[in-house]
């Protein structure tokens, strides 16, 4: 839990909600294992009724609208509750089908401070995170295997001159790697160094394969910032 209102956006459904979902189901006790059903899980059928749960738009309404809710809850926590909401629907979606990685830090970067979405979308979390530091702090020269958790956690941080500085030592050791390269043409973008980004993909044009993730990063980065992507 990274700010207030994150708690709110935890909210699924209130207690008169939660009485129509089960409204004519019996109780589950000890005397009656696998009342439900011998069946295995449904995934689908799962998926379909959390997914009404996780919509943002719809999860909103229905946490303002809330008796309870109302009781409880400061008003004064409101104005920033919806971006929380579209966090939690956009890693549910992540997670139940996968995303435009590219897409999805962007959201987090450009709008909200939180941490750990950043590290999640990059593979880390602050325990990974934790360790990279300790070795790094005991080297000269990161080591390959942490440097994807430094650079996630200088992006979590909002540090977009430690990225380019990480990112550029591992293009000098011929190590960055594809996501790398994309992550370090869009966060040249965001400092200002067009240029260089454009320079960057070009030089690497070859080993870009076009697909919609990439276009979804040309067509961004050019509107926001002004860049030619290649031909």
């Amino acid at each position: 839990m990274e700010a207030p209102e994150q708690l709110g956006a935890l909210f699924l459904m209130d207690g008169e909600e939660i009485d129509r979902v089960t409204g004519g189901i019996a109780p589950l006790t000890d005397f009656y294992p696998k009342r439900l059903s011998d069946a295995p899980w449904d995934k689908p059928a799962s998926h379909r009724f959390a997914s009404t749960c996780m919509w943002a738009s719809s999860a909103i309404q229905r946490f303002l609208g809330s008796p309870i809710i109302n009781k409880i809850w400061p008003p004064t926590l409101n104005k920033p509750l919806q971006s929380y909401f579209i966090v939690r629907e956009t890693r549910y979606l992540s997670r139940l089908t996968g995303s435009n990685g590219l897409a999805e830090l962007h959201l987090y970067l450009r709008h909200s401070r939180l941490r750990v979405p950043v590290l999640e979308i990059l593979g880390s979390d602050e325990f990974r995170l934790s360790l990279a530091e300790t070795v790094a702090q005991n080297s000269e020269i990161p080591q390959a295997e942490i440097m994807p958790d430094l650079v996630a956690g200088a992006l979590a941080r909002r540090d977009f001159d430690d990225v380019i500085r990480l990112l550029e030592s591992e293009k000098k050791l011929g190590a960055l790697e594809l996501n790398d390269l994309f992550i370090l043409t869009y966060v040249y973008c965001l400092a200002g160094e067009v240029k260089k980004a454009e320079n960057l993909v070009a030089s690497n044009s070859g080993l870009i394969k076009r697909d919609w993730s990439v276009d979804w990063l040309w067509g961004k980065l050019q509107t926001g910032f002004g860049f030619h992507p290649p031909p």
